[in-house]
């Protein structure tokens, strides 16, 4: 049976959503993150995230000095959508974006991985943290039964705590 937005074990459905939605994010590690250059256009990357938080917050690694950084810096109303094929599901998470350049954040969210990226590691003032907090989030998960009826033709939407 399908999953409403609403549920008996939630008033809201939101916390259920939410956790369905990390599930996805969580279960792959690279989606799309949609935002606007400085001059509006709209522009879309495949990055890869580097932590969930239980809170929904997600961390992105990149340059200071990317276009990225100063798109987001302009304009940090961004979405970030993860796609999980198998269970004809998807995630998106609606977010303020912001830029994380010193502390101990960077090196808490380091990932070896990303040394051919930047050289001189964390804390070598070329890597910073994209930090996603998520306001709201939209999913449709067929395999775990979440869609709203008509099948898919809406997507699920919880706010996020």
């Amino acid at each position: 049976m399908p999953t409403s937005p609403t549920s008996p074990t939630s008033p809201t459905g939101s916390p259920n959503l939410v956790d369905a939605a990390l599930r996805i994010l969580r279960s792959h590690a690279f989606g799309f993150l949609a935002g606007t250059d400085t001059a509006g256009a709209p522009r879309v990357r495949l990055v890869q995230h580097l932590a969930v938080e239980d809170d929904a917050t997600i961390r992105i690694g990149t340059s200071p000095r990317s276009r990225k950084a100063v798109d987001l810096i302009a304009r940090p109303q961004v979405c970030y959508s993860v796609e999980d094929r198998a269970a004809v599901a998807y995630a998106t998470f609606y977010a303020r974006a912001e830029l994380v350049c010193t502390g101990p954040e960077l090196v808490t969210h380091w990932d070896e991985t990303l040394r051919p990226f930047f050289p001189a590691g964390p804390t070598g003032g070329d890597f910073a943290l994209v930090r996603l907090v998520p306001h709201r989030v939209e999913l449709v998960d067929f395999t775990a039964g979440i869609h709203p009826d008509p099948y898919g033709l809406v997507a699920a939407v919880a706010q996020v705590p």
